[in-house]
């Protein structure tokens, strides 16, 4: 599939005209199948008249059936194929659905990650990392759970310094090659969207009686001798009494023998199925991986650790699948006597558990290396919808957060909002004040999820963002719980505590949504005060918002902080907001446009 016209697109374009495309291709592809369906059920009738010409009223010579034969394999053969194609053309087509919702911010349509929701976070539920329009939703591409759970994780648990430069590495190279998503979203059966490590891993972890040494080889001389008795009466080697007598005696054995290991082949044969499902999307997947020359020293990192064994990790899951699909021919009608006395099921349950004993381990670091492959291609895919967002400049040197045109990552772009900031040694902190609906709490969230987005190797809402590497601290959305006896008040004193904790460890960057708001003004004032200067004496910095202007004092009190304020325009019950932060204290107040809106009569009610 040509890419040409990518380049020349907005992500936009190009995802809406892709899907336009491949909807047009899908059509043809079904036409087609149907085409070889139809053909298929005439050549069916066609050699069924040709069989009667031949054999009943010889007016045929029999060659002429048999030619019937190779035409038909061919016709099923290209039906096959089509039908794989359609296959991978819905794929596609979800695939670039997918990325007109992200674009759009369509976010019924998307996985809202809310299984990995963690209300013990410090930060997640705050800055609306998982759920119902989050950054999960923009940034998430990927189609394996074990990526969705990689990226998760890289969004709630900042990565060194080093492992972000090489994330930056990798993103760029992989930004431009369009074609690895295509081909992540065409690997294996369609809707087998995850390889789930939980399953995966419960597996290579079993703890079971192994098989002993010598079971493979008993089985193995059973099954021999129970194909050589027929063999060697067919030659008249032995008569038909030796040949029954040998069959009773080995049937005993077979019998014996399944009884010995029914429960630890019973084991074996329960998770075939699920891994049946699992394994394909895994090995199309692997193979992708191997196929691909990096660069990067992140991605030849990931890709060596495939493909530096011979055979390849992909070629180990297919000799894993090939045992499965094996072991299945048991469940044949046909071969359900046979297979019996050869010991089918338990040489092939056998098999498959050294297979997990010898490569299990190795699988879970194939899965962990495949995730982390599909994250940064994630995180690719982010970048190119979004190339106005900049990679950060991260250092060792802080505490610092120096931001220019910083936004708020889940805003389109047309309609988002910068702002400059910057935190360091001289400024450590931001009292902002300003009204409700004025801009306080997405100003937060904006400063928080760029350094969430900076923290996993991802491009920021930001033209420059210099950043220290800082824990995240959030105090933005505390809820209170009737069930746990636990108060608004409460939650935030707890939250902030946390906070402070945190601040003993590492350096902080704590953000807090109209701190003390549970309490009475003179109260919060001096509250606030505390714990502002129990974090600057930590060392940390970061921002607080409050439309109590006493809190502003905090600022001019000794410490190394500054007000800056949103505000407001318009009069009599309109109100306007140009989310601009601007230097200083709020100056006036929108009393009265707030009960014009609230519909009372300011001049019927006196002052």
């Amino acid at each position: 599939m040509s890419h040409a016209s990518e380049e020349n697109a907005r992500p936009s374009e190009f995802y809406a005209r892709r899907s336009h495309e491949l909807r047009g291709e899908a059509e043809e592809s079904a036409a087609r199948y149907s085409r070889y369906t139809f053909f298929l059920v005439g050549l069916g009738l066609l050699a069924c008249v040709a069989l009667y010409q031949s054999v009943f009223v010889k007016r045929l010579p029999l060659w002429a059936v048999a030619g019937v034969v190779p035409v038909g394999v061919w016709v099923v053969r290209q039906r096959h194929r089509c039908s794989i194609k359609s296959v991978q053309i819905r794929s596609l087509i979800e695939y670039y659905d997918k990325g007109v919702a992200r674009l759009g911010r369509k976010w019924d349509q998307l996985d809202s990650g809310e299984r990995f929701i963690d209300p013990d976070h410090s930060y997640s539920e705050d800055l609306d990392l998982f759920g119902h329009g989050s950054l999960y939703q923009l940034i998430c591409s990927a189609r394996t759970r074990v990526a969705c759970a990689t990226l998760a994780h890289w969004m709630k648990a900042p990565a060194k310094l080093e492992e972000i430069h090489a994330r930056h590495e990798a993103i760029l190279e992989l930004r431009p090659r369009r074609e690895l998503p295509e081909s992540i979203a065409t690997a294996g059966p369609m809707q087998v969207t995850d390889f789930r490590s939980e399953f995966l891993k419960i597996w290579v972890g079993e703890s079971s009686p192994p098989f002993p040494m010598w079971a493979p080889v008993a089985a193995f001389l059973l099954a021999l001798i129970a194909v050589i008795l027929p063999t060697v009466y067919w030659a008249g080697s032995i008569q038909l009494h030796t040949l029954w007598v040998g069959f009773e005696v080995v049937l005993f054995t077979d019998v014996v023998f399944a009884l010995t290991f029914r429960g630890q082949v019973k084991r074996v044969m329960e998770s075939l199925e699920t891994l049946s499902i699992e394994l394909p999307a895994m090995r199309e997947l692997l193979r992708i991986m191997e196929q691909q020359k990096f660069s990067a020293a992140k991605l030849k990192m990931l890709a060596d650790q495939l493909g530096r064994a011979r055979p390849a990790s992909s070629d180990r899951i297919q000799r894993l699948l090939r045992l499965i699909r094996l072991v299945k021919q048991r469940e044949n009608e046909w071969f359900a006597y046979p297979s019996f006395c050869l010991l089918w099921g338990t040489q092939f349950a056998m098999a498959i558990e050294r297979w997990r004993s010898r490569y299990g381990a190795q699988m879970l670091e194939w899965m962990a290396a495949l995730g982390e492959f599909e994250a940064l291609i994630s995180l690719s895919t982010y970048s190119y919808e979004h190339p106005g967002d900049t990679l950060p400049e991260l250092v060792e040197n802080g505490p610092v957060l120096d931001a220019e045109g910083l936004g708020h990552p889940l805003l389109e772009e047309s309609i988002c909002v910068t702002n400059n900031l910057q935190l360091g040694d001289s400024v450590r902190f931001l009292i902002v004040s300003g009204s409700n609906m004025s801009g306080k709490s997405t100003f937060l969230r904006a400063v928080g999820l760029n350094a969430v987005l900076a923290y996993m190797g991802a491009p920021v809402r930001c033209t420059r963002l210099r950043l220290s590497v800082l824990v995240i601290g959030a105090a933005i959305r505390v809820q209170d719980s009737v069930v746990d006896g636990r108060s608004h008040f409460l939650a935030e004193m707890q939250r902030l505590r946390r906070m402070i904790e945190a601040a003993d460890h590492a350096p902080l960057l704590f953000l807090a949504d109209e701190i003390m708001s549970g309490t009475n003004s003179h109260d919060r004032r001096i509250a606030a005060e505390w714990v502002v200067r129990a974090l600057m004496l930590r060392g940390a910095i970061g921002a607080i918002t409050t439309h109590d202007l006493a809190l502003t004092e905090i600022a001019s009190n000794g410490l190394p902080g500054r007000n800056v304020c949103f505000e407001d325009a318009g009069e009599f019950g309109s109100l306007t907001f140009d989310y601009k932060l601007r230097q200083g204290v709020l100056k006036h107040s929108n009393a009265l446009n707030i009960a014009h809106l609230l519909g009372i009569d300011i001049a019927a009610h006196g002052k």
